[in-house]
């Protein structure tokens, strides 16, 4: 946001961008940590990581090294780039050893890798299929017949095969099983990972989604599966959703269970089998006997032959799901048959991540399971994060900003923490008035539920009963700016969390009856995706925050959402829009952030045309309600992107007209109170800014720490560096 910030600034600064553009970058820290105690060979890291504008132009141009300087095998692709055609955002995939709990930094470098992998990824595209070897695993995934995966084998003559992966899901009286894709593709291809893409339809109106990274060797294939609810009617149960995986002659005689904080639960798989569930966030049932327990999410089948396994991101916390294991096939249900159906609003969907092994006996470290449940996580140095400007609003944990980074660090620990404990009622209705259908739910969790937040306070009112924030006020942009400026896991987690819900649930991906909502998200409401109490808002839409998680992650999916939006956004402002003066201003934010990631100048321009709309209906003097101040930073992001005149005019009365209220005026006008300081100079203006940032509260629960720690977040990325 900076780098936008600087275009129309005097020239001592633009002569400051140029000598920045024309130095060479030097080596970028990434440091590593082995959290779950298992020893790790060649094992696959992916990480994204910002670069200032002009400091490479190709991807092939940097390299990964260890801590001795010795060159890594790498790969590497450009997620976003500057206006010149610089790379913003590099995402980088290396591999390393690790020993349990060891801490390792690595660093990006200039120059082409000279290091290619010894073992390297070997994708073969055929007319019917697409041929796998990773070195240890062989596989194929079809293209005229529905399989996750088939043929999976450990290299070597006479290895038994497993699969193939079906998968099915049940909506209302219609089963479903996978059709054959309509399209398989290798959407990321190189020598350490490639990603493959099957899309298709369950054949009753539910589509499927399913990503596929498969890493140069390795063991594993991580696999998200993502449906999509295109039924037509209000609501449809969903009593099961799975898949399954045939054994063969593998024919396992063991298990091994995850629980979190215990031991791993280790039986006889004998000629029963064994079935896991888990039923709610904090009950479990383990070969038919409950307990208070959470399972982790990763079984492993041991036999004479080799071992499988599946290990789910978010099991418990994306309850109720459970785990089928027998001798001769493992079924993982992502939503569990011995659970009450799901209810599924038309439009939702939900994304799955889970990662499946299969290994010689003893071919992988025992519990291999937990180090399994997430990938390895890279971070990258916050100060230089924030030094690139690649990502607007990210500030450095010193100087101006060390306190406040802290203190939203410190913050957004406590809204986990209160998402932990909030107590709700799961009724299933808009309205819970009928005392026969109460249901005590503790935590924000479920799979419709994990990644947003409730509102407080047991069967609060704010619209309906226990109204969902739907992230309000784009909790996802300050979970992500909070992550950038202290490099926590914690926080880098809980921002991917709250992204997939954002993108899954409250993305309107289909609505029949009303088709020209499709891509739009919902405002906050009880059961996240309801139409019960009005469509889309133009008061309630973030894009900031998917564009955040697509630069830190390179998931083109919470891109794709943003752009959905932003779409909606475009065709919109051609209409009649009578809103208030957020109704013009979050648009204009929403559409910017899109253009940043994408380049496309629909956006810019649609951004432009809702902002000489909101000043025309909104002047910025006759009005000292707190939402025109959404406006106010709104027009900041359009002049520092376009320099336009109009914009810069109407900010200088507004912020005049805030300045002479003082103390009365609400805290959102400081952004744009902010925003004038760094174009001027003016110190007023920026003590003002900065006084209120110092005085956040950033509270304990979603909407005070969304609200209060975006507008932290904008002060000091704008005046950290002026003072």
């Amino acid at each position: 946001m900076r780098s936008r910030l600087l275009t129309p600034l005097a020239g001592s600064v633009l002569l400051l961008i140029a000598a920045q553009c024309a130095a060479a970058f030097a080596p970028i820290p990434i440091a590593v940590h082995e959290a779950d105690g298992i020893e790790r060979r060649a094992w696959p890291l992916t990480v994204s990581v910002p670069l200032p504008r002009g400091a490479l132009r190709d991807a092939q141009g940097a390299h990964v090294t260890d801590e001795r300087g010795a060159a890594l095998a790498t790969q590497a692709r450009a997620l976003a780039t500057w206006p010149d055609g610089s790379i913003r955002w590099l995402l980088v995939d290396t591999q390393l050893d690790l020993r349990a709990r060891q801490k390792r930094t690595l660093h990006l470098q200039e120059g082409a890798s000279q290091h290619a992998p010894s073992n390297p990824l070997r994708v073969t595209e055929e007319p019917e299929r697409l041929l796998i070897d990773t070195g240890p695993l062989h596989f194929s995934v079809p293209r005229h017949h529905f399989a996750v995966l088939e043929g999976l084998q450990v290299a070597g003559k006479g290895a038994p095969a497993v699969g193939p992966i079906g998968s099915s899901l049940v909506a209302g009286a219609r089963s479903g099983t996978a059709q054959p894709p309509q399209a398989v593709e290798v959407v990321e291809r190189g020598p350490l990972r490639t990603r493959i893409q099957l899309r298709g339809t369950y054949g009753n109106s539910f589509d499927y989604l399913i990503r596929l990274d498969v890493y140069a060797g390795q063991r594993f294939v991580r696999i998200l599966h993502t449906f999509t609810n295109h039924v037509g009617s209000a609501w449809v149960s969903l009593p099961r959703v799975s898949l399954d995986l045939p054994l063969g002659e593998l024919k396992p005689h063991s298990y091994h269970l995850g629980i979190v904080g215990a031991r791993p639960r280790s039986g006889d798989l004998g000629d029963e089998g064994v079935r896991a569930v888990q039923h709610d966030n904090a009950t479990a049932e383990i070969g038919g006997a409950r307990a208070d327990v959470q399972l982790a999410g990763w079984i492993e089948l041991d036999g004479a032959h080799g071992s499988v396994g599946v290990a789910s991101r978010w099991f418990w916390q994306d309850y109720p799901q459970s785990f089928a294991a027998r001798r001769d096939g493992l079924t993982y249900n992502m939503w569990a048959p011995e659970a009450a159906a799901a209810k599924a609003g038309v439009g939702a969907a939900k994304t799955h991540e889970l990662a499946l092994w299969l290994a010689p006996s003893k071919g992988l470290p025992a519990n291999v399971g937990a180090a399994l449940l997430t990938p390895l996580h890279g971070v990258v140095d916050p100060q230089w994060v924030a030094s690139t400007n690649a990502l607007s609003g990210a500030i450095a944990p010193r100087g101006t900003a060390a306190q406040f980074a802290r203190q939203a660090r410190e913050a957004a620990a406590r809204y986990l923490q209160r998402n932990g404990v909030e107590r709700w009622n799961d009724c299933g209705e808009e309205r819970c008035a009928d005392a026969a259908t109460e249901r005590p739910r503790v935590g924000a969790y479920g799979m419709w539920n994990w990644g947003d937040w409730n509102f407080r306070g047991y069967e609060d009112t704010t619209k309906g009963t226990d109204s969902w924030g739907n992230l309000e006020y784009d909790t996802t942009y300050t979970l992500a700016l909070a992550y950038a400026a202290s490099g926590d896991p914690d926080l880098f987690d809980a921002t991917v969390a709250a992204a997939r819900h954002a993108v899954d649930v409250d993305v309107i991906h289909a609505y029949p009856e009303r088709p020209e909502w499709e891509g739009m998200n919902h405002p906050k409401n009880p059961l996240h995706f309801s139409f019960a109490l009005g469509g889309p808002d133009l008061g309630h839409t973030w894009t900031q925050g998917m564009v955040a998680t697509y630069y830190l992650t390179g998931d083109e999916r919470a891109l794709e959402a943003a752009r959905s939006i932003a779409d909606y956004l475009t065709k919109r402002v051609g209409g009649a829009v009578r809103g208030n003066p957020r109704q013009w201003g979050w648009p204009i934010i929403a559409l910017l952030a899109v253009h940043e990631a994408t380049g496309d100048h629909r956006y810019l321009d649609a951004a432009t045309r809702y902002a000489a709309g909101g000043m025309k209906a909104h002047p910025p003097t006759t009005s000292a309600q707190w939402k025109l101040g959404i406006l106010a930073d709104a027009l900041a992001y359009l002049h520092a992107a376009t320099g336009n005149a109009a914009a810069r005019q109407w900010l200088e009365a507004y912020v005049a007209a805030a300045m002479a209220r003082g103390a009365e005026e609400d805290t959102r006008a400081f952004p744009a109170v902010a925003y004038l300081a760094r174009v001027t100079g003016d110190a007023t203006l920026r003590d003002a800014a900065l006084s209120r940032a110092e005085h956040l509260d950033l509270g304990n629960w979603g909407k005070p720490f969304s609200v209060h720690g975006r507008i932290g977040f904008r002060i000091y990325s704008l005046l950290e560096s002026t003072r």
